[in-house]
């Protein structure tokens, strides 16, 4: 009798051997097609975070001209009002100086006309 359970026993290991061995290639397929796709996953990261990087330094670079534009135009705007200054000085000082001008022309025609 009990060589009979094990022949029975035997019996059903070998039916359930080819389906184990079945469950195991499909589970080592699935681990397989898991570890290709974790490898994309990996790659698409790693070229996703140096596109970052790279938008990062462009941005930073982008600031600093900014930075710079904003200064220079402060500066441009900063000289532009002193040379109207000093334009308007420059007409006033030309206004006055043809003034006195003016002035000693006519003393001296009044004192060449009285003498």
């Amino acid at each position: 009798m009990l060589l009979e359970d094990k022949k029975k026993v035997q019996g059903g290991q070998i039916l359930l051997q080819e389906p184990c061995e079945e469950a195991k290639r499909l589970c080592e397929e699935a681990q397989g097609k898991m570890y290709d796709l974790w490898t994309r996953q990996l790659q698409e990261h790693q070229r996703l975070e140096e596109n970052l990087q790279s938008l990062l330094k462009q941005k930073e670079l982008l600031t600093k001209q900014r930075d710079l534009a904003v200064k220079l135009q402060h500066h441009f705007t900063v000289s532009q009002m002193r040379f109207e200054n000093l334009q308007q000085e420059l007409e006033q000082t030309t206004a006055q100086e043809e003034s006195l001008l003016q002035k000693e022309l006519l003393v001296q025609k009044h004192y060449v006309l009285g003498k």
